[in-house]
């Protein structure tokens, strides 16, 4: 590393003997501020590299390699390689490197495309091929995305060149993709002079399963539709992300760009633009998805869940309820479930956990399993029920009391419990003074006005404030407690 080191570091780092170091030292770059050394000595050996090469030129030539002064080249590019990770590695990522021919030997470019990176021993295990290795990072320096580099001759010492550094050596502006736009297929296909390519956007989650669901159904479909949309707000989200990315280094004052070529734009040409949907049809199509059983399906759910949580499904935010210690509505609840076949969203599931049975609420139509171990601290044959809470509870329900449990449950006056809707976030708990009691306060709020109102997000404004309602729930109600709702509504009216 080369951020702080002391004269003895620096000489045997670019290898300076002691008469070299004598005809320099009278004038020297200025140290660090010693603030920041515990009062010793200490240069940075980048900015020492580079007033080396400008000031001593035939002195540098013994440094890192790209730190040293570059002769004029042309640029001879040999094409990239792409490498996923391999068992007897340290490197667990997929990479694609770009390999240079200069005048100190090869120099490889590497760019992760799943995972991250680092120069070092490892990478140089990987790239065999290369003489020197550079790594672009996705943390930005001071003049754009990171850049870290190690020579083979000296595999135990790092440093950051700029980008006008390994410009410099390769011979023309460094070709740089930001993630969403590294597929391999072009990258691979890149070489140095080609105009920049349309490259359809890489994402995680991904929209590719869901255009692959898609285009499997019957036009105007809600399924179909819905797949489209989720997958068009996935893509467009990492194409107005890619190339605001490229926008940024153009126009920011001191950057890199001047030292860096695009290769590629996003693929302005998305299938599902043109079956967008309305919310209610997204809707639709969701619910049937979660229904289906097969593998692309269960893929789907997992590419929406990672994209907006229980935004998009037609249920709400996952809780839980053990075996052990079980409530009283807990068990109520338990107890009214019905054993189905595993539909794609139980599946979801079932993929993380020991999953021991499927289960639907009768009363919310809501997916539960029930998965055994799910907790390391606790007994392995403990049995845990996951399910979803509701949204909304159905129109014309009238909140007749609240229990604080885990979760909260409400029971309507037809005498049916559910928990009480929620999303995966923000919170409902009670007993400090916090988020969670205020948005309980608010949730609760609203289910005294309508029973049917939906759960409560954080694109809601906050403007429904219930002063009493929350000064209520911040106090340490013992669980279990139940409470009703003209208890609430007498709370709720307290000044």
């Amino acid at each position: 590393m080369l951020e702080k080191l002391t004269a003895a570091d620096l000489k045997n780092v670019f290898r300076l003997s002691e008469a070299a170091w004598s005809r320099i030292a009278g004038d020297m770059i200025d140290p660090i501020d010693s603030a920041y050394t515990e009062g010793e000595t200490m240069w940075s050996g980048h900015a020492f590299g580079r007033w080396l090469a400008t000031e001593h030129p035939g002195l540098a030539g013994k440094g890192p390699l790209l730190l040293r002064p570059a002769p004029t080249v042309e640029p001879r590019y040999l094409g990239g390689v792409y490498r996923t990770p391999e068992d007897d590695t340290a490197v667990d990522a997929e990479l694609f490197a770009g390999l240079w021919r200069t005048h100190a030997g090869v120099v490889a470019v590497v760019y992760p495309l799943h995972g991250r990176i680092d120069a070092g021993r490892e990478l140089l295990d990987v790239h065999d091929d290369a003489d020197t290795l550079v790594a672009v990072g996705y943390a930005y320096d001071l003049d754009g995305p990171g850049l870290r580099a190690v020579d083979r001759d000296r595999p135990d010492l790092v440093y950051d060149p700029s980008w006008a550094q390994l410009a410099a050596h390769l011979g023309t502006r460094v070709p740089w993709w930001p993630g969403a736009l590294r597929r391999e297929e072009h990258l691979t296909a890149w070489r140095h002079g080609d105009e920049p390519q349309p490259v359809e956007v890489i994402t995680f989650p991904s929209w590719e399963p869901l255009y692959a669901l898609a285009r499997q159904e019957p036009e105007g479909s809600p399924l179909r539709r819905a797949c489209f949309t989720i997958g068009h707000r996935i893509r467009a989200g990492a194409a107005d992300g890619a190339t605001e990315e490229m926008e940024n280094l153009r126009t920011w004052e001191g950057s890199a760009v001047g030292s860096m070529v695009f290769p590629a734009v996003p693929d302005p040409a998305d299938p599902g633009l043109a079956e967008v949907a309305t919310d209610d049809v997204v809707g639709a199509g969701l619910a049937e998805l979660c229904a289906r059983t097969d593998d692309l399906a269960v893929e789907c759910l997992e590419q929406v869940s990672g994209w907006s949580g229980a935004e998009d499904l037609p249920y709400g935010g996952t809780f839980e309820v053990t075996r052990t210690a079980v409530t009283r509505p807990a068990a109520e609840w338990i107890n009214r479930l019905r054993a189905v076949p595993p539909t794609a969203l139980h599946r979801v599931w079932e993929e993380a956990y020991d999953t021991v049975g499927t289960f639907v609420d009768p009363a919310t139509g809501s997916p539960v399993v029930a998965v055994k171990g799910k907790s390391r601290s606790r007994d392995p044959r403990e049995i845990t029920y996951i399910g979803r809470a509701p949204k909304r509870l159905p129109a014309g329900s009238v909140l007749k009391e609240l229990i604080l449990d885990e979760p909260i449950w409400v029971r309507t006056g037809d005498g049916l419990l559910y928990p009480v809707p929620a999303m995966d976030a923000p919170g409902l708990t009670w007993g400090y003074s916090g988020s969670g009691p205020t948005t309980l306060a608010e949730c609760v709020g609203r289910l005294l006005d309508d029973g049917g109102a939906h759960a409560v997000t954080y694109d809601d404004d906050g403007s429904k404030d219930e002063p009493g309602l929350r000064a209520y729930f911040r106090l340490r109600h013992e669980r279990g407690k139940r409470i009703s709702r003209r208890e609430l509504i007498r709370v709720r009216n307290t000044p």
